[in-house]
Formats: structure tokens, sequence, C-alpha cells
């Protein structure tokens, strides 16, 4: 995917005397225009997108990842926010590595995989950052999404079943730590090892058992071992996080909650809300994670 002039133009005024050259498609940004790019020596992301919403997510991502700089955890380095009448551009390093989803295609490194995520996450759930503002709120999230459910026109028994998805008090813990928001092998990159944890544009403050909620659903959609949610259970255990086995019932609230917003989100998308739609509807129906 090539990246339009405008595009070029902010990330050179953002970073100025620093060269740009060697830009070359990247693999995976599903969601916006991205590109890898050697700016100033270093070979950097650079995430685009005109869209109103989309753009929103960018200056999203690009807030949190601020507020990670220097923190020791496993997200790129933001290096440039720059907007102009129509684009809104994120730079950040790149990790080296490719998209943790070419592992599927090779199930003997799964095991791996899931038990350094969930060593990852553990890192990133223990890290002592008080929630910065409302709007970063899970909970904040969970109740916008409950408000909108009615206006989407879905099924009433999904509908309900969503509802009471996002009035669960999971979404509402006494403590809120920081959560990436759409954990799972799609969002890592692979290096002999998970490298990092990439596309933080739904990370916000509540509960990390969202996270967890949202591996197990990943893994449940893509049918992937049923043993393997134990191994990464015992990763996540392993690098800190809540001894204890999680409880189903919030697991699955937070999972079908997740969906809700998500249903939300794309509600002005038709190809994006018939897929996340039949995505619902098969996920009411089987066990979570």
């Amino acid at each position: 995917m090539t990246l339009p002039d405008q595009v070029i133009a902010l990330v050179a005024a953002a970073l100025p005397g620093q060269p740009i050259g060697e830009i070359d498609p990247a693999e995976g940004g599903f969601s916006h225009r991205t590109a890898l790019a050697t700016i100033g020596g270093r070979r950097c992301l650079i995430k685009a997108a005109e869209a109103p919403a989309k753009r929103a997510d960018v200056r999203h991502e690009a807030r949190v990842l601020a507020l990670l700089r220097g923190r020791g955890l496993p997200a790129p380095e933001l290096f440039a926010l720059a907007e102009g009448d129509g684009w809104t551009v994120a730079v950040s390093a790149a990790l080296p590595g490719r998209p943790g989803m070419s592992l599927y295609g090779q199930p003997e490194l799964l095991p791996q995989a899931y038990r350094e995520l969930g060593q990852l996450l553990a890192r990133v759930h223990a890290a002592p950052l008080a929630p910065p503002a409302p709007d970063l709120s899970l909970g904040e999230r969970a109740r916008a999404a409950q408000a909108a459910l009615p206006e989407l026109g879905l099924p009433p028994a999904l509908s309900e079943e969503l509802d009471r998805a996002l009035a669960h008090p999971a979404w509402r813990p006494a403590t809120a730590r920081l959560a990436h928001g759409d954990a799972g092998l799609h969002n890592v990159i692979w290096d002999g090892g998970v490298a990092g944890l990439v596309d933080w544009e739904w990370a916000a403050w509540g509960s990390p058992l969202l996270d967890l909620a949202w591996v197990g659903w990943t893994m449940r959609w893509r049918a992937v071992a049923p043993a393997l949610w134990g191994v990464f259970l015992g990763g996540y255990r392993a690098g800190g996080g809540a001894p204890e086995p999680p409880d189903p019932a919030a697991l699955r609230a937070l999972a079908l909650g997740q969906i809700a917003g998500i249903l939300v989100r794309v509600r002005d998308q038709p190809p994006a809300r018939a897929e996340w739609l039949r995505r619902a509807e098969w996920s009411v129906g089987v066990a979570l994670p």
C-alpha cells in the first residue's frame, strides 16, 4: 500500500531534518494505511487514517504509546503524531519480526507464543499507571456501548444477551489497570519469540481480565487446541498475573461486551457489521473462553 503525498509531507514536517526513504508495504495493517519506512536512519511504522473514526483511533493509540514511553513495556516507541486537513498520522518504531497471525500456520510454535503472550500481558497489567482520564476507562466504554445497543437493530435475544454482558460488574472493577484492549496473536510481532504488542488503539484502564477474555475468545474463534488456553494462563501466572483461575462468567461477559462495542463501532459499515453480527451470534452459542 502506497502512502499519499499528504501523509509523507506530514511525516516530514513532524520529523524535520530526518530523511525519509525505503518505504515498503507493512504486513497486516487492516484498519489503516500502514507502511514501513526508514526515517533518520531508524526503521519506522507509519500509520495513517482519513475517516473520522479511524483518525480518532490513531490519536488514541498515539496518546497511549506516549503514556507508555520509557515504562519498559512491550510497546513500540512513539516518534510523532501529525495531523493535517484530511489525515492523522502516527510514526512509531518498527518492531523486528513478522505478524503473529502467521503463527496460526505453524501450530508447533503456538505453545511458546501463547505462553509468552501471557507473560507480556502480565507485565502490562502490573504497570503502575493510574487511569489518566475518564475517556480512557473501560467502564465508560461499556456504558456508552450499552446505551447505543438499542439503536443497532439487532435481533432481540442477541441484544438482550449483549446488554447483560455490558452490565456485568467485571466492567467496573474496584481497581483499574491498563489493558491492551485487543490482545491476541493477531497483535503481536514474532521474532523467534513474542517481541512485543502492537495496535494499542483500544487500550484503556479497567479490568485486565478483558485481555484474558479476548485472548480466550480469539482462541475459540480460530479453533486452536483447547489445551493452549491452559498454556496461556500458565504464562500469565509465571509473568506475575493473578494466580487464581479467572471467573468464567466474568470472561464471558467481557468477551461478549467487547463484541457489543465492536458492533457499535462498525454500525455504519455494512460489511463489517454483517461480519461482526455473525461472530456475535456464534459467540453466544459457545462456551467462552
